[in-house]
């Protein structure tokens, strides 16, 4: 079984917050598992986010990001197609929970006909809706 890690379980797996121990111990399991360049350009926005905010210094935030960069080079990365953009704005248009970044995310998983991981209720809820198995660690 692959599974596709959307952002909120890439973060809890490399930046410790309140459900990295229970991701981690999840992600202990899983043999197969993948995300998008999609992925990786929303984890630096989530850290530069944080970074803005004052609640994370530069320096943990260049180290999270080699972090990534090495993590990725074990990985499968997926790259996100134009029609990957398409299908995400009907997803989007076709209900109201979903936001843009998470319409590609789905739509990659049902590109690639993967499991879906995430921690956002919503995605989850319209993944299933859609005919997407999820895994909410």
């Amino acid at each position: 079984m692959t599974v596709y890690l959307d952002t909120s379980v890439l973060v809890s797996l490399l930046h410790e917050d309140h459900h990295t121990v229970r991701v981690l111990e999840w992600a202990g399991h899983v043999d197969d598992l993948v995300l998008s360049t999609w992925t990786a350009i929303e984890f630096t926005s989530a850290l530069s986010v944080q970074s803005r905010m004052k609640r994370l210094v530069d320096r943990d935030r260049r180290k999270l990001e080699l972090d990534l960069d090495h993590w990725l080079s074990t990985r499968v990365v997926l790259d996100v197609m134009n029609s990957d953009i398409v299908a995400a704005r009907r997803l989007v248009r076709n209900d109201v929970r979903l936001r843009a970044p998470d319409g590609i995310h789905l739509a990659l998983a049902v590109r690639h006909g993967f499991v879906l991981a995430t921690l956002d209720t919503d995605m989850a809820a319209v993944a299933r809706d859609i005919g997407l198995t999820v895994i909410v660690p």
